[in-house]
């Protein structure tokens, strides 16, 4: 085994996966875990730290055989994923993701104190609960002072893990870009704007760093316990959508992304960083480019409709068999529509519910499965017709994620009503892109 080996890790918010990535950015083995989403109440959604960590050295049991070859480690995870840490980093709160609600009252207070033009033009979206992580930051500075009193920093995910792994601090532009107090239009930096305006000390915000050239050496305890050599290089880790984007070679103005997971999810880049307020536009880790993005429930969403209408049968029974022959042989929504608000709308400042329209005493299960099948697919639609009026739309569209990926009828009612563009299907785009970031930064420092 001659090879430069890569162990690349994409933490999602049902599960992590990770693979052992060769030269030719292979996937030579991979491994998951799944970890529970905590529900405390309606509004409040977590993930605990020690089972994710947990769940992340499960899964280097199952690839031991190649880390004594490993030569670089990357990662990506999902945002927002708000940590409050010590000043040694360690967490002292769980992950709030977000799918979490707790702090939607914040997004008025903002919008009210700020001016929403002002938060617009500054950070290319508005404050809207489980969107940015302003609004948590406030949430638990004004309801948890005592645990907030300990805080030294915070960050997402990505800042946690890199901390742990080489001791030091970073954030890259497109989590800060999500966090609510950066300039994403200027791309210049924390917005000392914003934080002065809401009393946010500057020295909590960890330093912003570009992505793919970023990197330390794996501290030497860490790497013993992950079986890995000590002092290999460690890239700062990324949201999980741009990682996915670089995988999907996704890298010019007017090209998309569809990723069909947990949450359903569509990034169209853009060289003209111009705002709405029913969309998110973030940093993309391309110079020049910017993502329109916006996202709704996915993969949840069909999970929550199983597990309450198909209690007769088993989760393998009804994704592999049932859900399969439906879309591809019956799909008939029998009129129905599904708004699919499960767990509200990032991209509204309304409070929305998901809702069923159009039952009758003749409307079946299959029916409304169907309707929440093409319910989830509108937010993006809606997104990609407000994009065309901004740039030139490429008429591919890659996709990725387990939905499309491994449900061939799920992407055939994609293509179904996303006719009028091509759609290719590319697997395992954030493991690839944290690949193809290393393989890049390996042939500067050689």
């Amino acid at each position: 085994m001659n090879n430069i080996y890569t162990l690349s890790a994409d933490f999602g918010t049902s599960s992590v996966k990770i693979a052992i990535i060769d030269e030719e950015v292979r996937l030579i083995k991979t491994a998951k875990r799944d970890y529970k989403l905590k529900i405390t109440d309606k509004n409040k959604l977590e993930i605990d730290m020690v089972e994710l960590e947990k769940a992340f050295f499960d899964t280097l049991r199952d690839v031991k055989e190649y880390l004594p070859l490993v030569e670089a480690v990357c990662f990506d995870a999902f945002a927002p994923s708000f940590v409050m840490m010590d000043e040694e980093g360690r967490a002292l709160y769980p992950i709030v993701t977000h799918l979490d609600r707790r702090s939607r009252a914040y997004t008025k207070r903002i919008i009210e104190e700020f001016g929403k033009d002002n938060f617009l033009n500054i950070t290319g979206t508005l404050p809207y609960a489980g969107g940015v992580t302003l609004t948590t930051l406030l949430w638990f500075r004004d309801h948890r002072s005592k645990l907030f009193s300990k805080v030294r920093r915070i960050g997402h995910l990505t800042t946690y893990l890199y901390k742990k792994l080489t001791g030091q601090w970073a954030i890259d532009q497109v989590n800060a870009s999500i966090t609510g107090m950066y300039e994403t239009i200027t791309g210049t930096g924390w917005s000392k704007e914003i934080c002065n305006a809401f009393n946010i000390p500057m020295e909590l915000l960890p330093p912003i760093k570009e992505a793919n050239s970023t990197y330390h050496g794996l501290l030497p305890e860490t790497a013993q316990n992950m079986g890995l050599k000590s002092d290999i290089p460690v890239l700062l880790g990324t949201q999980d959508v741009a990682s996915a984007l670089i995988g999907a070679e996704v890298n010019t103005s007017g090209q998309a992304l569809f990723i069909s997971g947990s949450s359903e999810i569509i990034s169209v880049l853009t060289n003209t960083p111009i705002t709405n307020d029913k969309y998110y536009l973030r940093a993309s880790g391309t110079k020049g480019l910017w993502q329109v993005f916006s996202i709704t429930t996915g993969g949840f969403a069909l999970e929550w409709f199983r597990r309450e209408f198909y209690k007769d049968m088993s989760k393998e029974e009804f994704f592999q068999e049932h859900l399969s022959d439906l879309l591809m042989n019956r799909c008939e929504t029998g009129g129905v529509k599904f708004l699919p608000y499960l767990t509200g709308d990032r991209q509204s400042l309304r409070k929305k519910k998901g809702t069923f329209n159009g039952l009758t005493l003749d409307t079946g299960r299959d029916n409304m499965l169907c309707a929440l099948i093409e319910g989830i697919q509108l937010q993006s639609k809606t997104t990609i017709d407000r994009c065309k009026k901004i740039i030139p739309m490429n008429k591919t569209i890659k996709a990725t994620g387990n939905l499309v990926e491994n449900n061939k009828a799920y992407l055939g009612i994609k293509k179904k009503m996303f006719d009028s563009f091509e759609i290719e299907v590319i697997d395992n785009c954030p493991l690839k892109g944290n690949a193809l970031m290393v393989k890049d930064l390996l042939s500067k420092i050689k």
